[in-house]
Parts: structure tokens; C-alpha cells; sequence
């Protein structure tokens, strides 16, 4: 008896394979392309051609242990999932004769199908043919439960495959098919995906297919589409062709980004036959490895993210550096979506990537890509590690979670949420509470409305101006407003009167939020503070050089204010405390962070004239009921490792005071 498929794989696999090696097997492991999804990989660097072997016989694998007695039918499927994946195999010189050919090699499934007809003699035809068009349809159903293929060409397997089998058998036969597909990438996959499978085998032997370009845009938007809406030319487009990659590639944008992508290329491909659109180069273009994992290439998300709203907004975006790219192959019918950056663009996309290794050279180079390509949406952008800083910023939950003493009333605003902890917090430990978020930043409300559809929160968040809450609320009409660690920002931030770092600043925020606050109300500030002992020194050793070094560089682009320090020995300086502790608390966000936070000053009064500059601005209407001071623990837990702190007399002191919590009520009577 001949060998199976599976046990020809297994012996060569063992160096135990005798005789001419099968031609399908030949193309399979003389592959040099990788032709890998970048989904079913964690790091780019993971992709390798032997992932095309592994795949195939692992689908052989499952294949023999979930084998039924009808060896018509298992032989057949055997040959299906040996031959499937052929056009994704064979050397570089083998693929450009497929080419030549005329193999459409970027569609797989219908290029394996030609290869395996134009390869392989069959004295039964039928037998063939059946066989052709299950390699032709081969992946279909799982991409159709992801919103990317239609069933058109499944359809007319079934229709085929009725002439000669029962219903049963057809079903049991394509079951078994996409489990061995499915399986073979994700035992999970195949656990979520197998009773829809099923249900959509009995559809379509049922011949009861009716898929809505609404159904379909919802899987593809992981259940994202809810508006019916959309523009005829997009579901034109759409509905004549299979999709290919698009999840991979397009995972992290918007709704509105994706139907952008898609109007573009309708438009583009208005005179053309498509039969498929293809993303392949698109998520090629949009990974890469970051910390040992496979990351979405934020830098091109950006460029891209401001092309397709320039377009929206004009119809007419910058294209010096950027361009939509539409490639079109007649014969497969076939259009690839891409971006083209211009050389000096691709070049400093590469050297961001490559400058993330290196500590401080990686918020250089992000700061130079901003300026590159006009990106930044407004002041308070930190562009590449928004998601890690967002991230950081809730893990303070329980150093916040004092503030949740002082709330009153049932109207909570939170100005500037940043990753929305406090506004979880308040809404998981209270009852019955309007709370609202507002932010001037639009990442941050964009990740904050991702959290809140994810998680099914109540809360609200609202784009505001912390300097202007009477555009926002009426006059009288909150309880308590929260400043959490957002005055700083506003403070380093925002030019007021002609300069950042302008107290005044405070000051307009402060009234604004006063303006709106009900009588009995409360302002919340949990922010930066300085000690209030400025004359004294404080020698710092650095247990590392690179800290040394880190320092020098915060003190030349520190944009507060002049930074003083004398070093003393190697790796040990001696500097005021209060400059000490802006210096090292910046230190703490990591390297990444530093080209943002060398822009903001944390401290800048000391508690006693914080109290001064309250009762200075709002006047005897405002009562501070709290005003207290500490050190929050992560600072002295992320700067153990780093530095030794010591007076100037070289004995290991604490570090100083870093947070303020201070709390403001306004008269229910005003002063005459």
C-alpha cells in the first residue's frame, strides 16, 4: 500500500523519507518566500519559511487522527491539504516560473488549485475535479467568518459535491476540512469558530447563503457597523470581492479609518473587474518588533491616520510624503492596497523603529518624525507609549483612590482622565453619580471611548477645555470637580499671556471650574508639589552611568526652568531638593517617555504657597478643607534600583514630598 501524505511528511521530517520526493512535497520544503499571516506569529522575527512545512503537517496531523472509514474521502481530503498551500512553497526561481505561468500566486488558494490541475494526472476525472475545487475553496469558510470572503465559490462546491454524496457526507467532509485548516493555526480559534462553522454548512447545503453587506462589515469591524448608511460605492466594492489580510492589517485602525481605506480604493479601482482585495503589503507594512513582541507600526498608523482625515476633510491630502497606493493584476482580478512614503519619510520610519533600542535617542527621534509630518493632534500627544502611559497612569488607582473621601453631591467631573481610573473608580465605589470625563487631547478620548464600549462602563467622557468649563456646563451646576494630576500639564503646557509655565494658567483653571461649581461644591487637586525647605541640598548617586547620563541630558532640555547641580564625584552630583525631585521623578516614566515629560515641570509651588495662591485667586468664597502632602510609594519602589539619596552630609534620606491632595469648597453663602 502507498504511503499517506501524512506518513511521507513524517519520515522525511525523521530523515527516514526513501525514494523521489513527492512534487508537493519538494515545493513545500524548497520554500524561501515567507508567506506567513503576521496574525498567527507574536514577533515578526518568529516568521520563517519552515512555518509553510510545520502548517501542512500539522493539517495531516489532525487529519489522520480525526479520520472516518471512508478512505474515498480521506484520501481526497488528504490531497487537498497537501497540495493547498503548494503555491506558497517552492524556491525563488520555481515561484517566478509559476508566475510566468500565470499563477497568481498572492490569491493561494486558486494558484494551489492550477498547480495541483496542470501537476497531477487523475484517471478518474471527476475525482480531480472535485478534488481542484476544494483546493480552490480551501480557507474560504473561515475567512467568511471573519467578514473577509464571500461564499459564492463554497456554494458552488456544494452544488458539485451534491451530485455525488449524501448531504451528510458533504457536511461531515467540510467539517472535517475546516477543522483541519482551522485547528491546525488555533485550537482556540477552532473551539470559538466550530458551531459556526457547522451552522454555516447546513446554510449553505440548505442553499439558504444570504449575506448582507451589513453582516459582513460587522464581522469585519469585529462587530464595530452599525449604521446602514454607507456609501453605495463602498458596498459595490465590497460585495464583488474577496478580502485578503484584512484583519492583519488594519486590526488597530478605526471604523472610520477603514471605510476611508475602502472609498479610496473603490475610487481608484472604479474602471477595473476585482474579484479581490488585498492587504497583504499593507500588513506587511504595519508590523514590527518592539520589546520582543509583534507591535502595529505606530509611526505609519499616524501618517496614514492623518492622510485618511485630510482626505475626509478635503478630499485633497498632502501627499509630498505619503500617497495612497493601488496596484491592479488583470489576470487574478486582483487589487493590492498599500501607502507609499517618500524616501526621506521610509527612512525616518526605520530609524524610529530602530532608535526605540536606544534610551534617549528614541524620544529624539520621535519628536523628529512629529515635526516631519505635522502629526502631533494637539499639545499633550505622547504619540508612540500613549497606551503604556495611559496604562501607568491607572496602575496609581489605589494612590487616587483617597480622593473618592472627598467626593460630594452627585454631578463628578474629572478634568484631564488619562486613562480613565478615576473615573472607574468613582463609578465602581459610589452609587447613583453623573460622571464625566473631560479632556482637550484626542488620543486620550479616543482610548477612553475604547474602554468604555469594552468594559460597558456608565461613565461619560466629553472633549473640553479645562479653561473654559462654561462652555461646557452651566453656571452652578457640579459638585465636584477633580484635578488629577492635570494642573502641571495645563501649567507646562498651555501659553497663557504670552509664556508656558505661567502660574496664571492655574489660576484661569481654578476660576473656570469655580465658575461652574454649585455653593457646597468641591474642587479636588491631587498634583506635584515642592518642599517647602528650598534652601537645601541633596547628593545623589547614580548606580549606573547611564542615569548620569540621563541627567545631563534632562538638564539641558528641561523646558520649567534652569535645573542646578554640581557633580562631585564620578556618578554623584549634588543639586537643590526641589530640583533633585524634578529631575528624578521624571526619571521614573522610563526613557520613552522623557522627550515628553522634560517638557513639564511637576512641582511648582510648595504647600504653603499653594494655600496663598488659592485664597489670592477665588477669594474668602473658597474654603480649603484639606491640604496635605506625601510621597507616593512607586517613586521610591522605581528609583531604588537607580540612585542612593542622601543629605549633604552623605547620610541616605528620603526622597522628598512628590503629591499634594488639597481640597477647595465653595461657600454656600457668599461673603459680603
Amino acid at each position: 500500500m502507498d504511503q499517506t501524505h501524512y506518513e511521507i511528511m513524517h519520515a522525511y521530517k525523521n530523515g527516514l523519507l526513501t525514494g523521489a520526493m513527492p512534487y508537493w512535497l519538494e515545493m513545500i520544503v524548497s520554500a524561501e518566500e515567507i508567506t506567513q499571516n503576521y496574525e498567527s506569529v507574536e514577533a515578526v522575527n518568529h516568521l520563517s519559511s519552515a512555518h509553510l512545512f510545520d502548517y501542512v503537517f500539522q493539517t495531516l496531523a489532525i487529519l489522520e487522527d480525526i479520520k472516518q472509514d471512508h478512505d474515498e474521502i480521506y484520501y481526497m481530503l488528504s490531497t487537498v491539504l497537501a497540495y493547498s498551500e503548494i503555491s506558497k512553497g517552492g524556491s525563488y526561481i520555481q515561484r517566478k516560473s509559476w508566475r510566468d505561468q500565470g499563477y497568481q500566486l498572492e490569491i493561494h488558494n486558486e494558484a494551489s488549485a492550477y498547480i495541483f490541475q496542470d501537476t497531477v494526472y487523475y484517471e478518474n476525472p471527476r475525482r480531480k475535479n472535485l478534488t481542484f475545487q476544494l483546493i480552490f475553496t480551501h480557507g474560504l469558510i473561515g475567512q467568511y467568518i471573519r467578514g473577509e470572503s464571500r461564499l459564492q465559490s463554497t456554494a458552488d462546491l456544494v452544488y458539485s459535491l451534491k451530485n455525488f454524496y449524501s448531504d451528510t457526507s458533504i457536511k461531515e467532509m467540510l467539517m472535517i476540512l475546516n477543522e483541519c485548516i482551522i485547528r491546525a493555526v488555533s485550537e482556540k480559534i477552532w473551539s470559538e469558530v466550530k458551531e459556526e462553522t457547522a451552522q454555516i454548512l447546513d446554510q449553505l447545503i440548505n442553499g439558504e447563503i444570504k449575506q448582507t453587506i451589513m453582516e459582513r462589515l460587522c464581522k469585519l469591524t469585529d462587530g464595530k457597523y452599525v449604521d446602514e448608511d454607507i456609501n453605495p460605492k463602498i458596498r459595490l466594492f465590497i460585495e464583488q470581492a474577496d478580502i485578503w489580510y484584512a484583519s492583519a492589517a488594519l486590526h488597530d485602525y478605526s471604523l472610520l479609518d477603514l471605510l476611508t481605506i475602502m472609498e479610496l480604493a473603490a475610487d481608484r479601482s472604479s474602471e477595473l473587474l476585482v474579484r479581490h482585495i488585498h492587504f497583504g503589503r499593507l500588513m506587511v507594512q504595519m508590523h514590527y518588533d518592539y520589546k520582543g513582541f509583534k507591535h502595529t507600526n505606530i509611526y505609519r498608523k499616524r501618517v496614514i491616520e492623518k492622510y485618511l482625515s485630510e482626505h475626509r476633510q478635503s478630499g485633497k491630502p498632502d501627499e509630498t510624503h505619503v500617497s495612497f497606493k493601488v496596484d491592479y493584476d488583470q489576470n487574478a482580478q486582483c487589487v493590492f492596497i498599500s501607502f507609499q512614503f517618500s524616501d526621506v519619510g521610509e527612512a525616518l520610519i526605520r530609524f524610529c523603529v530602530e532608535a526605540e533600542k536606544v534610551d534617549l535617542m528614541h524620544s529624539r527621534a520621535t519628536i523628529m518624525l512629529f515635526d516631519f509630518f505635522g502629526l502631533r493632534r494637539d499639545p499633550y500627544d505622547r504619540f508612540h507609549n500613549e497606551e503604556e502611559y495611559l496604562a501607568s497612569m491607572n496602575n496609581a488607582a489605589d494612590d487616587k483612590r483617597i480622593i473618592l473621601d472627598y467626593l460630594k453631591g452627585d454631578s463628578i467631573v474629572d478634568i484631564g482622565p488619562g486613562g480613565g481610573v478615576m473615573l472607574d473608580l468613582i463609578e465602581s465605589e459610589t452609587n447613583k453619580k453623573e460622571i464625566i470625563g473631560i479632556d482637550i487631547a484626542e488620543n486620550v478620548i479616543e482610548n477612553l471611548l475604547k474602554k468604555k464600549n469594552a468594559e460597558n462602563r456608565k461613565w461619560k467622557v466629553m472633549k473640553g477645555d479645562a479653561l473654559q468649563l462654561t462652555q461646557t456646563f452651566s453656571a452652578d451646576s457640579v459638585d465636584t470637580i477633580i484635578f488629577s494630576s492635570i494642573l502641571h500639564e495645563l501649567f507646562s503646557y498651555i501659553p497663557f499671556n504670552g509664556h508656558k509655565f505661567n502660574h496664571e494658567v492655574i489660576a484661569e483653571a481654578l476660576q473656570s471650574a469655580f465658575s461652574v461649581l454649585k455653593p457646597g461644591g468641591r474642587i479636588i487637586i491631587r498634583d506635584g508639589i515642592m518642599s517647602e525647605n528650598k534652601g537645601e541640598f541633596r547628593k545623589i548617586h547614580f548606580k549606573n552611568e547611564k542615569w548620569m547620563s540621563y541627567l545631563e541630558q534632562y538638564v539641558k532640555e528641561f523646558k520649567g526652568r534652569k535645573i542646578l547641580y554640581e557633580q562631585i564625584a564620578k556618578n554623584e552630583v549634588i543639586m537643590p531638593i526641589n530640583d533633585s525631585m524634578e529631575a528624578l521623578y521624571t526619571l521614573t516614566w522610563g526613557p520613552e517617555a522623557f522627550a515628553h515629560e522634560v517638557q513639564e515641570q511637576f512641582g511648582y509651588f510648595t504647600p504653603s504657597e499653594y494655600d496663598q495662591f488659592i485664597r489670592k485667586t477665588l477669594g474668602e468664597d473658597a474654603n480649603i478643607i484639606c491640604l496635605q502632602h506625601y510621597l507616593q510609594d512607586g517613586y521610591t519602589i522605581h528609583l531604588q534600583d537607580k540612585i542612593k539619596y542622601m543629605d549633604e552630609l552623605g547620610k541616605e534620606v528620603p526622597l522628598p514630598d512628590s503629591t499634594c491632595l488639597i481640597v477647595i469648597e465653595k461657600r454656600e453663602t457668599k461673603s459680603e
